[in-house]
């Protein structure tokens, strides 16, 4: 029976060990949620307001945290000054510090009309460009191609693409 009380014991303690490390890491998951929620209303209203400027969300959503993270480092930074005491006479000035003003960031669509085509230095990214090309072109010409009878299928069209693609040094 004794057996049986340290086991039920050991898997209390474990499980108490789990909720405590659960909870701490909760508010930072709260915190990311937020974050999240944040930036994605952002977006939709970058989107709506066509500001986007051909911005993926994955752009705005790392432009969007590096903007929050900045804007709560100077309210953290603050010193706190201490309450002034009633019983003396004289008032003690605040101390000196020196600030800068944090200035908004514009977002990137702001500050560049057309953005400007990143090289394709990666063999990954050369390969994802060539892709989006031919898939753009097989959605315009897959309705002429099913008309004429071809039976030609994605993985075909974007077989001929991409060596044509590669062929012309793109």
């Amino acid at each position: 029976m004794g057996i049986r009380i340290a086991v039920s014991y050991a898997a209390a303690g474990g499980a108490l060990a789990v909720a405590v490390a659960l909870a701490a890491s909760s508010g930072d998951a709260y915190a990311q949620a937020n974050v999240l929620k944040e930036c994605g209303s952002q977006y939709q209203a970058a989107k709506a307001a066509n500001e986007l400027g051909g911005q993926s969300w994955q752009e705005f959503l790392k432009a969007c945290r590096g903007r929050l993270a900045e804007q709560t480092k100077p309210a953290e930074a603050k010193p706190e000054t201490p309450p002034p005491a009633a019983a003396e006479s004289k008032p003690t000035p605040p101390p000196v510090t020196e600030t800068k003003p944090v200035e908004p960031t514009p977002p990137p669509a702001a500050t560049e009309a057309t953005p400007s085509p990143k090289p394709a230095t990666d063999p990954k990214t050369a390969t994802r460009e060539r892709q989006k090309k031919c898939s753009e072109e097989w959605k315009a010409k897959k309705a002429e191609l099913k008309k004429a009878g071809s039976k030609m299928t994605w993985p075909k069209y974007w077989s001929e693409c991409n060596k044509r693609l590669k062929a012309a040094g793109e």
